[in-house]
């Protein structure tokens, strides 16, 4: 009794499963071509380089989250032209002197950004021009990114353009 009992639920839920929802709608319309990407960006403002770290760190806003697998860039606002617009220099970047030469460089983890300054120079000899009021730009951007070999990331104007980074949307932290 039991097996037929037991044949008779299989069936039934053979038939069951089998069962048609009607008939298939229409294609929906093609999606965009293209990546999709979200870039964040904040800008570090008012950065000073001191004797004896030559470093800053620079918390990530709460409304950023960056995820382990995420790439982080630095930009170093080196001049601005002669029309006032920004001269934007992805760090690791090197300055040579007749003497030797600095680099800004950066490192990171998930809650923040550490700036710093290191070269075979006496670091003290700067001046102004490079360690006292500097502006950064850091831009976090999904590893996603990384698929897409077209996204020229030694360009802050074209990074901010492919991955449509929004100016007025860039919060500015400043850092003594």
């Amino acid at each position: 009794m039991k097996r037929i009992l037991s044949l008779i639920v299989l069936t039934s839920l053979f038939f069951i499963s089998c069962s048609s929802d009607g008939e298939r709608g229409p294609q929906g319309p093609p999606g965009e071509d293209g990546v999709n990407i979200v870039g964040q960006a904040f800008e570090v403002t008012d950065v000073n380089f001191n004797a004896p770290e030559y470093s800053i760190f620079a918390e990530f806003p709460a409304s950023i989250e960056v995820l382990p697998s995420d790439s982080v860039l630095v930009y170093w606002l080196e001049d601005v032209d002669d029309n006032g617009n920004d001269i934007w220099s992805l760090i690791p970047q090197t300055i040579y002197f007749d003497d030797g030469q600095f680099q800004y460089t950066y490192n990171h983890t998930d809650f923040d950004v550490n700036i710093f300054l290191q070269g075979n120079i006496d670091l003290a000899t700067l001046g102004d021009r490079y360690a006292q009021d500097q502006v950064f730009k850091v831009v976090i951007l999904p590893v996603d990114y990384t698929a897409n070999a077209t996204i020229d990331v030694s360009s802050y104007q074209s990074l901010k353009n492919t991955v449509n980074i929004k100016e007025s949307n860039i919060k500015a932290t400043a850092r003594q």
